[in-house]
C-alpha cells in the first residue's frame, strides 16, 4: 500500500523479501520511474542462542549476556516481560544487560532489535532467592581448624562458598539445596 503525502514524499509497507540490500522503484501513474540503487537493506530476525549467567538474584541487578546473530545497535533486551537495564549491543553476536527486579522462577529473554525483529529465548534464565542459612552444626571445633561443619538452610547452589569470619572453609560439598558440609579453616578463638 502507497500512501502520497506530499509531492516529494510518500510512505509503503515493504514487502517480504530475502536478506539482503536492494534498489527502490518509484514508479508514477503518467508510467514514468526513478530508482536509488541500493537503498533498502533487508535484515534477518535476530536469533538468540544463549545467555549467560543463567541465574541471578530477585532483586536483579545481575550483568547477563546474550549470544546470537543479527544484533543491531538500539536493541532492547527484556528478562520475564521487565525492561533489561544497560543495554549495550558489542557486536552482532554479543550483547549485555542489567536484569530487572522479578519473582522467582524461569522466565523468558527476548532480544528485540531496532527494527522491531525480536528472538526469544524460552525459560533461560531463572530467578533465586537468596540462600537462607538456619544452623551450623557442631557448633564448635578446634582453633587448627579440620572440623568438617554440616550447614543446613534453604537454596543452596552448587558452587557455593563458605566462609567463617572472612575465611574461606574448605572441601566445600554442596550435598542438596538444603545442606552443605565444609571443613574449617584454622583461626583465633572466638
Amino acid at each position: 500500500s502507497v500512501n502520497l503525502i506530499s509531492p516529494t514524499q510518500l510512505t509503503c509497507v515493504a514487502p517480504a523479501h530475502a536478506a539482503g540490500t536492494v534498489s527502490t522503484v518509484v514508479t508514477n501513474t503518467d508510467g514514468q520511474t526513478d530508482t536509488l540503487a541500493a537503498s533498502y537493506t533487508y535484515q534477518a530476525a535476530p536469533t538468540l542462542t544463549s545467555v549467560a549467567p543463567t541465574a541471578g538474584a530477585l532483586a536483579g541487578g545481575t550483568t547477563i549476556t546474550l549470544t546470537g546473530t543479527g544484533f543491531l545497535s538500539g536493541a532492547s533486551i527484556t528478562v520475564g516481560g521487565s525492561s533489561c537495564g544497560s543495554v549495550n549491543v558489542g557486536s552482532s553476536t554479543s550483547a549485555t544487560c542489567v536484569t530487572p527486579v522479578h519473582a522467582a522462577g524461569a522466565v523468558d529473554v527476548v532480544f528485540t532489535n531496532s527494527d522491531s525483529q525480536s528472538a526469544t529465548l524460552a525459560s533461560s534464565y531463572t530467578y533465586q532467592a537468596a540462600p537462607v542459612l538456619s544452623a551450623v552444626a557442631p557448633i564448635a571445633g578446634a582453633l587448627a581448624g579440620g572440623t568438617t561443619i554440616t550447614l543446613t538452610g534453604t537454596g543452596f547452589l552448587a558452587g557455593a562458598s563458605v566462609t567463617l569470619d572472612g575465611d574461606a572453609c574448605t572441601v566445600v560439598n554442596v550435598v542438596s539445596a538444603t545442606t552443605i558440609t565444609c571443613q574449617t579453616p584454622a583461626h583465633v578463638a572466638g
